[in-house]
């Protein structure tokens, strides 16, 4: 399984989760395999700070990691959650706090 992080910056499992997917300046992918944490890499957002993202781009940059799961704090769009979960992503929004914790918790 893979799951990806909105990521306030480049410490991968040590960030904290970003608050939107513009305010994060990176994606923490964490590949969990029968139970255990098998990789974990970061990802420059390249929608950082964008006012308006288009939708379809971010589902493709998303598809391109093999998410099957998505962790934010807030999703900007409803557009892009929808096109998330018609892809097959869930999206697990309203969390807070730093990443390797949270994985925990999955």
């Amino acid at each position: 399984m893979i799951i990806v992080f909105a990521s306030k910056n480049h410490l991968g499992l040590n960030s904290d989760i970003g608050s939107s997917i513009v305010s994060s300046e990176y994606f923490t992918v964490a590949e969990i395999e029968n139970g255990k944490l098998k990789k974990v890499k970061n990802v420059e957002n390249p929608f950082f700070k964008e006012e308006k993202i288009n939708t379809q781009k971010f589902i493709d940059f998303i598809k391109n990691t093999n998410a099957q799961k998505i962790v934010v704090s807030a999703v900007d769009n409803a557009d892009i959650e929808n096109e998330l979960l018609l892809n097959h992503i869930e999206v697990i929004k309203n969390v807070n706090g730093r990443i390797a914790d949270i994985l925990k918790e999955l």
